[in-house]
């Protein structure tokens, strides 16, 4: 019997923690779709989640006297829009002095015959299917339209809304034999999406990786094809998600083992890798309302904040809300830029070799231009009225 279930690669997870985490994205992606328009009725199920608080994660369904049970309370729902429902669940956890400031998630499992597919998935939502038949899980992922680019095929959750305080997992990679799954009415779907990580600079091919959990600097090097013949082994900087830089010294040895054992630096989510140029200093352009707009010779990434500050720092009518990034590829974003250098928000957004930072003038009010135009205003009815009289 052991090995039959290790057979189907299904786990089936009773932890709390687990449970509370997972239903907490899907509370995420549906409570916004329900909030304003949908009244909880009699016979739902309403799957509740406290973010921070998995203990207070919960599935209840509406009785027929339109309440719910919720730990020590007894909620009136039914008629009720989910955000009313948020709210007087927010409450009640206050009152009872058992979460000081909570984030509530309400989210209705529709009545209407449906499954729900989210994650890393290319149009998460709900798709309704027939009462009478089942589909598999397969089939309910290509009506979502199939696996998106960052999706981890190995975990992919399944929620039974007759049993939500079990999950099932299962492995869908294509190297994995085909099983058919059924899913039913109303199910719950969630593909988990893979960590990424950037490789740019002097590498054949510059772009994100998708990963799970960390992956070493030489493998991240080798998926983005390799080095090409100017990159610079001596001065490779790693950018943390953090914003906090690292420079790494990769020497040929590096490259047959790490010394005495000892694992290579690795890169986790959100993190950045970037191979320099080793004949030249590359240029980043910071250009609009910075004190010395110009070129400036860098060997690596910048965060806005450094870029800003080599221009001179802003100049007083410059807009301090956001940035133009041009990038050296002919892409142009548009970025939020924190008054902070410290700000995480801030660090994560980096220049590369060749990009271009633009600062805008702030919107101001020419209060010349209005009181002459007003004036103007104020003359030609005057005037007008001396004619009518």
């Amino acid at each position: 019997m052991i090995h039959f279930l290790r057979s189907l690669h299904v786990s089936r997870f009773t932890f709390r923690h687990l449970q509370a985490h997972t239903i907490l994205l899907f509370l995420i992606a549906t409570t916004t779709l329900f909030s304003d328009v949908y009244r909880i009725r009699k016979g739902d199920t309403l799957l509740i989640g406290v973010i921070g608080q998995p203990e207070y994660t919960h599935s209840a369904q509406v009785r027929e006297d339109g309440r719910i049970s919720y730990f020590s309370g007894d909620l009136e729902v039914a008629g009720q829009t989910v955000e009313t429902v948020n709210q007087q669940i927010r409450e009640f956890l206050v009152s009872e002095n058992l979460v000081r400031n909570p984030v509530v998630m309400v989210s209705p499992v529709l009545q209407e015959n449906g499954v729900f597919v989210g994650g890393a998935v290319k149009l998460p939502g709900r798709y309704p299917i027939s009462p009478e038949t089942d589909i598999g899980l397969y089939r309910a992922i290509t009506l979502a339209g199939g696996m998106a680019e960052n999706a981890d095929h190995q975990v992919v959750q399944l929620i039974r809304t007759d049993m939500p305080e079990e999950i099932e997992i299962y492995d869908l990679s294509p190297t994995h034999p085909y099983r058919d799954i059924r899913v039913n009415v109303n199910d719950l779907v969630f593909v988990m999406p893979l960590s990424s990580v950037e490789v740019q600079g002097q590498v054949q091919t510059p772009g994100t990786l998708f990963i799970r959990g960390q992956i070493g600097i030489r493998e991240a090097l080798a998926r983005a094809g390799g080095l090409t013949q100017e990159a610079d082994l001596t001065a490779i900087v790693r950018v943390e998600k953090n914003g906090n830089l690292s420079e790494f010294n990769l020497s040929e040895q590096f490259w047959k083992s790490s010394p005495n054992g000892a694992a290579s630096p690795s890169l986790s989510n959100g993190d950045v890798l970037f191979v320099p140029n080793v004949f030249k200093v590359e240029p980043i352009y910071v250009t609009g309302y910075v004190r010395t707009p110009g070129v400036q010779r860098v060997r690596g990434p910048l965060n806005l904040s450094q870029a800003v500050a080599l221009g001179g720092g802003f100049e007083t009518s410059a807009n301090r809300e956001e940035v133009i990034i041009h990038r050296h590829d002919g892409t142009t974003l548009t970025v939020p830029f924190m008054s902070d250098p410290a700000d995480g928000a801030t660090q994560q957004t980096l220049l590369y070799p060749g990009d271009i930072l633009e600062v805008k003038k702030k919107f101001q009010v020419n209060w010349s231009l209005v009181s002459t135009v007003a004036y103007i205003v104020i003359a030609g009815i005057s005037l007008t009225l001396q004619l009518t009289r």
